[in-house]
């Protein structure tokens, strides 16, 4: 029951949410106006700094956390009560590389907050921020620390422990969190829940939920002149020796072909055998989402019109391609490397390629275990020259049963508050290494929810409404609150 003193202290609490609103605003802005690129370092020891003081806000002991790689950034909120449910906060400050010439605006770093049809947009109305990392992930993160900054400003109290734990290498497959995990076990394994804030409605205002995570493997495939064909040094030779001598380029490209099919599904030798878990295409639940998308088709318009995309992969609505989505293998090249890239030619047969991948999978796999199937479907089909590289990778975490999964019951809880309509995903082709939190010892619910619409990340124009800061701000503290309870009835 709750008091009519703590529900005035709420409304006083949303209303001073209200009322920072510009601020927060502000604040997100110049957060991205700040480089932070994984993938080049540009940036990256000044963002684990400002990410600090940033936690620094609501956290005392907010602290960096050098790593084999980009630093971790650490910090823990208290609350006053005594049985008080820990909730681990997962965020990333790092981003994906920005290739400026692609936005629709000038200066994509400015952050600037512009009318949605100006970068194409027509599901929607209104003003959206604009920038790298709005969506993905220093727009949310940061609205959930105003939040409960907001929470010990007005309240003098948050009703859960929070373990925030915000990384430098989300982007480059999250290389260094392993050993993060191992070095603060005893900390991270205090958490009941890991959750990670997110922009979660879609332009028609819903939320979808998932109860599962895929893991990821990504890999350089690389090819090089040796013993197989091509030059034993690996150098280039002139073009004409193509006629009896090996490329490393055109065999990359053979062996690529044979690991995934037309629908760009991974055709991988052994994959389907060696996983544990396996949910079915046919699965009620896969079908139900199935139907749905099939009795809308404007959601399949809007998805087309967000991503400036014509048509489907083999022409098929998108109806067709979701339970693959959910619970199939997808490869990808990220990309390639071979050879003369100058501005004419130069008849060269180059003496090695490399091609960026990545595939997302579904739980019940190791991303080790297809780093071995990778490379032995190649090597089977006579593609010896090819080695798999450079290797990093997570695995997926499976779902729990619904009385377990207290984050997905709060979510469900807090979204009839602000009459958001869910729909739950039993998997999707999302990968996150917040999932290797949430296996430490035991199994503990792992969710991405919130208010907010967002959408583009990795992509040019990636952006946020405006108002959804404010939307996850109010999102945060009732869905800290909503969880507590449900947390403490579970014990």
């Amino acid at each position: 029951m709750v008091s009519t003193s703590q529900a005035a202290l709420r409304t006083r609490l949303h209303n001073t949410i209200d009322r920072r609103e510009a601020a927060s605003i502000e604040a997100v802005r110049d957060w991205l106006r700040r480089p932070s690129f994984s993938d080049t370092g540009e940036g990256m020891a000044e963002a684990a700094v400002y990410t600090r003081d940033l936690l620094a806000q609501i956290a005392p002991d907010a602290q960096i956390v050098p790593t084999a790689g980009y630093p971790m950034v650490l910090g823990t909120v208290k609350s006053k009560q005594p049985d008080a449910p820990t909730l681990m906060v997962y965020g990333l400050y790092d981003v994906t590389p920005l290739v400026a010439e692609e936005w629709s605006i000038d200066d994509p770093m400015r952050a600037p907050i512009v009318d949605a049809a100006d970068i194409g947009i027509t599901a929607i109305t209104g003003r959206v921020l604009v920038g790298r990392g709005a969506n993905n992930h220093k727009g949310p993160v940061l609205s959930s620390i105003l939040a409960v900054k907001a929470m010990l400003d007005v309240e003098g109290d948050v009703p859960v422990n929070l373990i925030y734990v915000i990384e430098g290498e989300e982007e480059i497959g999250s290389p260094s969190m392993a050993g993060f995990v191992a070095e603060h076990y005893t900390l991270l394994s205090t958490a009941d829940g890991v959750w990670l804030p997110c922009m979660q409605q879609s332009s028609i205002g819903s939320m979808v939920l998932r109860r599962a995570y895929k893991g990821a493997l990504f890999a350089d495939l690389e090819c090089k002149g040796g013993e197989w064909g091509g030059t034993l040094d690996a150098k280039h030779i002139w073009a004409g020796h193509s006629a009896w001598i090996a490329s490393p380029a055109m065999q990359l490209i053979r062996g690529l072909a044979t690991l995934f099919d037309d629908e760009q599904r991974a055709t991988i030798d052994g994959l389907d055998e060696a996983r544990e878990i396996y949910l079915a295409p046919d699965d009620p639940a896969i079908q139900k989402i199935v139907d749905q998308f099939r009795d809308n088709p404007h959601w399949q318009d809007n998805l087309l019109t967000n991503l400036n995309v014509r048509r489907l992969l083999g022409d098929k609505p998108l109806a067709e391609h979701l339970a693959h989505y959910m619970v199939g293998t997808t490869f990808n090249i990220q990309g390639l490397d071979s050879g003369y890239q100058g501005p004419t030619f130069y008849t060269n047969m180059p003496g090695s390629a490399t091609a960026k991948v990545d595939v997302r999978f579904t739980p019940g796999i190791s991303h080790e275990k297809i780093v071995e199937l990778i490379q032995a479907h190649l090597y089977r089909r006579g593609y010896s020259g090819i080695e798999v590289k450079n290797w990093r990778g997570y695995d997926g975490a499976p779902e729990l049963p619904d009385v377990e999964d207290t984050l997905l019951q709060a979510a469900r809880v807090t979204a009839e508050k602000y009459n958001v309509p869910l729909r739950t995903w039993p998997i999707a082709n999302n990968c996150c290494p917040a999932s290797l939190l949430a296996n430490l010892d035991r199994q503990i619910p792992f969710s991405i929810a919130g208010l907010g619409h967002g959408a583009r990340p990795h992509a040019p124009d990636e952006y946020i409404t405006v108002e959804s800061i404010n939307k996850l701000m109010h999102w945060t503290v009732d869905y800290l609150t909503d969880w507590a309870e449900i947390a403490r009835a579970t014990r």
